[in-house]
Parts: structure tokens; C-alpha cells; sequence
């Protein structure tokens, strides 16, 4: 009987496991070692500067050098261009590339403010802070089953997601819609219509996603779909690459 019971117990947790992986038809992902700095030790990563001229999908942080960041102004303080690489971490994210979803681990850049010795991770335009799913990925879902009213169970098994995660991110831009909204009425305010339904929010959301991403930044200080510190307490800077020669 204690036999039957253990037995019966491992089979509900394995049941479980697999009822909370956002990807049931993929195996699970290795722990990811967290970010060592080069004195050893371990720190959290929080601060970040997103450079809107990479996607997730041609990110190289083999292309940095101090001067790439000579125009960029540091998230922290009112130093621009001091900086120093910092090593880097690796960041696990799903984009969509050739028709599928990618589920993939990019080696992000890491660099470090010289005037207030604040360190920043350097992310790609359309990787959201914080959340699993590119930006690209996250607007597939929103237009499936908000626009094209596709049933989440046929848009999960279409991408082989989970239909948690979906409703995840379905509530994430229930949280964003009004503030969307607002974004395209102070832009463009002769162009934005009064509805707010949800259906209304997403198609005011035109490709390339990434323009309205670094929009929403520059006037909120915080990426669309960052629920994390969604009410600004205690939320880490975010910041915006510069390229060499840009206008600061």
C-alpha cells in the first residue's frame, strides 16, 4: 500500500509539472547559471539599455565595443558614452523567425557606467524585461486571438505553447490596453480613434512592432508588456542605445 501511494503521488506531481510548462511538447530547459561579474561574484541583473537596431534573432554582442556606446547616455546618471564592457549573460527568450516560434538562449552584452559604476545589460529592441516571449511573439498572439478571435486552445496547439501562457499574456495587455491607447493619442492624437476595446487597442499596433516599442519607451521610461514593477516602485532604469553619431 505505502508502495502504491508513493508511486501514486510521483504521478500526480509529474502530472503537475507538466500542467505548469508553458511548452508541453518541448523538453525542459536547463537552469541557467546566473550572471558571474569578474571579480566572481553573483549579482542580479536589473538595469538594462535597449538597443532598438538589433532583434532577437540577429543579436550579437560580438559587435559592441566602447566606442558603439560613445552617444549613449547612461539609465542611472547624466554621464553619456562612459563606458566599459562588462562580460556578459545568457538570457533565454522565444522569437519567431521563418514561420515558427525559436525557443533559444542569446548571450547578452554587459557593460558598466564608469562615472556611477551602475552596470546595464544591453537587450535587443523587441526582447520584453522580464517575460519569456519576444515582442514579435507576444503581438502573434494578441492578433490571433483578439483580432482573429481564434479560440486560445487552436492558437496553443498551433505554436505549442501552453494555453496558461497564452492567458498570461492576454491579461498582460489587459494591464497595457488604456496606457497603449493614451501612447497613440498623445502621437498621434487626429489618427487614434476613442474606442478602447481590446479588438480596437491591438490594430493601433502597426509593424514593425519594435517603432512602437522604442516610442512607448521614450515617453513611459518603461517597455509595453514589463508588468514586472508595472507601478514603478523600486522598477529599474531603462535606458536607450544611442548608436556612434546619433543625436543625444
Amino acid at each position: 500500500m505505502g508502495h502504491f501511494l508513493m508511486q501514486n503521488n510521483c504521478n500526480n506531481h509529474a502530472k503537475i509539472e507538466k500542467w505548469r510548462s508553458p511548452f508541453p511538447c518541448k523538453k525542459p530547459s536547463p537552469n541557467l547559471s546566473p550572471y558571474i561579474e569578474p571579480d566572481g561574484l553573483t549579482h542580479q541583473i536589473r538595469t538594462m539599455i535597449i538597443d532598438f537596431t538589433q532583434i532577437c534573432k540577429t543579436y550579437d554582442k560580438k559587435i559592441y565595443t566602447k566606442e558603439c556606446f560613445s552617444a549613449t547616455p547612461c539609465p542611472k546618471c547624466p554621464a553619456i558614452g562612459r563606458f566599459k564592457m562588462y562580460g556578459s549573460y545568457l538570457r533565454y527568450i522565444v522569437y519567431f523567425a521563418e514561420g515558427k516560434l525559436v525557443h533559444e538562449q542569446i548571450e547578452l552584452k554587459r557593460i558598466m557606467c564608469k562615472s556611477c559604476k551602475s552596470t546595464h545589460a544591453v537587450m535587443p529592441g523587441d526582447l520584453i524585461p522580464y517575460k519569456l516571449l519576444s515582442l514579435f511573439v507576444v503581438m502573434l498572439l494578441l492578433v490571433a486571438c483578439i483580432v482573429d478571435e481564434t479560440p486560445v486552445l487552436r492558437v496553443a496547439q498551433k505554436y505549442e505553447l501552453s494555453f496558461q501562457i497564452i492567458n498570461i499574456y492576454l491579461a498582460a495587455f489587459s494591464l497595457f490596453a488604456n496606457r497603449i491607447h493614451q501612447y497613440f493619442k498623445e502621437r498621434l492624437p487626429t489618427h487614434t480613434p476613442p474606442a478602447t476595446d481590446r479588438k480596437s487597442v491591438v490594430a493601433l499596433i502597426k509593424k514593425p512592432y519594435t517603432i512602437f516599442q522604442c516610442g512607448y519607451v521614450k515617453l513611459n521610461r518603461r517597455p509595453c508588456f514589463m508588468c514586472k514593477f508595472l507601478d514603478g516602485a523600486g522598477a529599474p532604469p531603462i535606458g536607450i542605445h544611442a548608436p556612434r553619431g546619433a543625436a543625444t
